[in-house]
């Protein structure tokens, strides 16, 4: 799509700038990792629990293992194409899972918080308040290369992604349109689905955050229960699915358990009685 983008803007400008205006697919991630690091930063000094010098340290741990994790999820998933050419996990910038990010991540927070010996809800609620941000920039990240794309639609807002683009191949192969075409059919924006459903969890969660950060963990539960249940329903506009567990796409097949799992801790932390103000402001010290 970022081609497009680019053609369309200095046609109707009049202008070659675009093509150093309109940023790349990974020019995005990297703001979408930026951004959060910020709002971790920020946000640390009134977090309960939480040493502004280590928020900083578990965000680009939990980035970095998230990088990791995505594209050794991604690699997972197409296990036989690995093992028939292994020189593909040298391939940094190949392709990449988000599911394998978030693990990869919650793998990152829980080593460096048994590493300094901290305790990790604090550091995983004020995470959680930036992930749905991280989400909403990065999936226009998603949305420029053309991956993630959706299913066939007629609505005002489909678009049609270039020749060459994962849509674009994707129905070339089925024969719906013709190899040489220019464009592909519309379909569903399901990124930019996915980027406004991030926002809407970030603001959420910040107002949650606020509200109930003196409950160690409710936070980190909430964020996963409300993500795991939107991306479930909004997988049902993907058209790119190509990966299946138990019948189902595996993002929506990782979904459930999500849920189930946020849904059980957030009634646990509740349940439980919150940490007198005292033991709080020595956390926070």
């Amino acid at each position: 799509m970022r081609p497009r983008l680019v053609e369309g803007l200095n046609a109707a400008f009049g202008a070659r700038l675009f093509e150093w205006l309109v940023p790349s697919p990974a020019v995005m991630y990297a703001l979408a990792m930026l951004a959060a690091l910020v709002v971790v930063r920020y946000r640390s000094r009134a977090a309960p629990g939480v040493v502004p010098y280590h928020a900083l340290g578990v965000g680009l741990w939990v980035m970095a293992s998230g990088l990791v994790g995505a594209r050794l999820f991604y690699l997972f998933q197409y296990l036989p194409e690995t093992l028939a050419q292994p020189l593909r996990i040298f391939d940094l910038g190949g392709a990449s899972v988000s599911w394998g990010a978030y693990l990869g991540g919650a793998a990152g927070l829980l080593l460096y918080c048994r590493c300094y010996r901290l305790p990790g809800q604090p550091y995983a609620d004020l995470l959680a308040t930036t992930i749905g941000l991280a989400i909403a920039i990065g999936r226009w990240g998603c949305f420029l290369n053309g991956d993630d794309f959706g299913t066939r639609s007629d609505l005002p807002w489909a678009v049609r992604f270039p020749h060459g683009s994962y849509p674009f191949a994707q129905q070339a192969r089925a024969h719906l349109i013709f190899p040489l075409d220019d464009l592909s059919l519309p379909v569903h924006p399901v990124q930019l689905y996915l980027s406004l459903n991030g926002l809407l969890l970030f603001f959420l969660t910040s107002w949650y955050w606020k509200r109930f950060r003196h409950r160690p963990g409710a936070t980190f539960c909430f964020f996963w229960l409300l993500y795991a249940v939107s991306r479930f329903l909004l997988e049902f506009f993907r058209g790119d699915h190509d990966q299946f567990l138990l019948g189902v796409p595996t993002a929506q097949a990782l979904s459930i358990p999500m849920a189930a799992a946020a849904a059980i801790g957030l009634r646990h932390c509740f349940l439980r009685p919150a940490p007198p103000p005292a033991e709080q402001a020595v956390a926070g010290a």
